[in-house]
């Protein structure tokens, strides 16, 4: 065996355990990342802002609480404030006259004892209450309630009363949320509250969108170099039958350099479905409305957000437990996963008649046969049609939110996007096409070793 050949050799060696090592790295930060923005939508879910009548008890009775601190009687506005009370009060003696004389009415229907009980209220009423009289101080009353409702104590009672009704309303209209998995979220990652743990994850998930793409891109490149290496032009270096170690013509891989490209392609498709392929994600960034004159804001409320591997979704499909379901992820598996990698392998045996498997059924159908049945670049445009369909209808359906009331104001944001796991499947589809039409090229034109 020459120099250059045992050179080449190494190299190609030492470029496919470099593409191994950072694919397993890449695919164990991957996951990582996705747990982390599975935790962080977790944290920021709708369900424990927007739709949490605590979360909305809390909003409304800090505007009560401001409005009633910032409510001072002046000259200005005594006068109204004073109609106001006196409005009150009328309407107050008027029931309460209504009530006493509907009563005592309704006991003169009965036995001529009831009779004579309700025409005795009656007088000891009229005798005892002037109402006219109560009306013509209707506005010394108001004074005195005014006066009153200026105090401090007043103020601290009026408002303690309000937020206890905001509460008991909230409590009896809806249900309560659960949130024991937001709480264990907080917990696990040591946070005091959301908005703590929103910035904590944040800034973890932003410092490793840099070296991510630098690793995807990193396996990219190795695969790419194993390729020119292993396809560079020459040929095969072996001993020529001079010795000289010149290059035989017409070129045939050898073993070990079509070993390292079939397990380049193989370690494309282990990233493409060990790792997310896809991100949906719908959030309203910041909801404002008016109450009272003040601004109620919820900021950050996650819509809806998933991010999943192949093997997540087949996961998701199998624990469901129905047979079509069942059946799906099986298919799923079958022809996005399965058979790429048998026909890579097939291809492999079948080129160099590993011991003598050339004949055998399987391996002539995978290396010959398949084609039409790997659905792996078919999985590749479904998934790429699939971004574009969930982009198009998150952006429609937070459109018409936003239109829905102009006196809302609404901000939201999609954040729909390819995660690198398509890509990586993108490339495991375009190396096994390469190497596939390659060796099926060299199978047709009959090299011998």
């Amino acid at each position: 065996m020459s120099t250059a050949l045992i050179v080449r050799r190494a190299l190609a060696l030492l470029v496919f355990l470099g593409a191994l090592a950072l694919a397993v790295h890449l695919i164990a930060e991957l996951n990582r990342v996705k747990a982390l923005k599975s935790d962080l939508g977790e944290i920021n879910n709708v369900r424990y802002g927007l739709l949490d009548a605590d979360q909305w008890v809390i909003r409304l009775s800090a505007v009560v609480e401001n409005r009633i601190n910032a409510f001072e009687l002046t000259d200005e506005n005594r006068p109204q404030v004073k109609r106001a009370v006196e409005q009150v009060l009328n309407t107050l003696l008027v029931e309460v006259e209504r009530y006493l004389r509907r009563r005592n009415l309704q006991a003169t229907g009965g036995s001529w004892v009831d009779q004579l009980k309700g025409v005795l209220q009656q007088g000891v009423q009229d005798l005892l209450i002037d109402f006219d009289d109560l009306r013509r101080k209707v506005p010394q009353y108001a004074d005195l309630v005014v006066e009153e409702l200026s105090k401090p104590e007043a103020k601290r009672e009026i408002k303690a009363q309000l937020v206890a009704f905001l509460q008991n309303a909230a409590d009896t209209t809806f249900a309560k949320t659960d949130r024991s998995r937001l709480q264990t979220q907080l917990t696990a990652y040591g946070c005091a509250d959301v908005a703590a743990c929103d910035r904590e994850l944040g800034t973890r998930i932003a410092s490793t969108r840099l070296p991510v793409l630098q690793q995807l891109l990193g396996v990219f490149a190795l695969v790419g170099l194993l390729f020119l290496v292993c396809l560079s032009p020459g040929g095969r270096l072996d001993a020529g039958a001079d010795g000289t170690g010149v290059a035989v013509s017409p070129p045939r891989f050898d073993q070990f350099r079509l070993f390292l490209l079939t397990g380049a392609t193989l370690i494309l498709l282990a990233g493409g479905i060990l790792t997310p392929m896809i991100e949906i994600e719908a959030r309203i960034a910041q909801l404002s409305l008016q109450v009272l004159g003040e601004p109620v804001i919820f900021t950050n409320q996650v819509l809806y957000f998933q991010t999943k591997s192949v093997f997540d979704v087949v996961s998701i499909l199998m624990r469901t437990g129905a047979a079509d379901m069942i059946l799906v992820a099986v298919l799923l598996v079958a022809f996005s996963v399965i058979f790429p990698a048998l026909k890579v392998l097939a291809t492999y045996l079948y080129y160099y008649d590993y011991q003598g498997l050339r004949q055998a059924g399987p391996v002539r159908f995978f290396a010959l046969k398949s084609g039409k049945w790997s659905m792996a670049d078919v999985m590749v445009i479904a998934i790429f049609m699939a971004y574009i369909g969930f982009n198009g209808l998150a952006d429609s359906q937070l459109g018409s939110l936003r239109r829905a009331n102009a006196a809302l104001e609404v901000l939201t944001t999609n954040g729909t996007a390819l995660a690198p796991g398509f890509f990586l499947f993108l490339g495991f589809v375009l190396a096994s096409l390469l190497l596939s039409t390659i060796i099926e090229n060299r199978i047709g034109e009959g090299h011998s070793t």
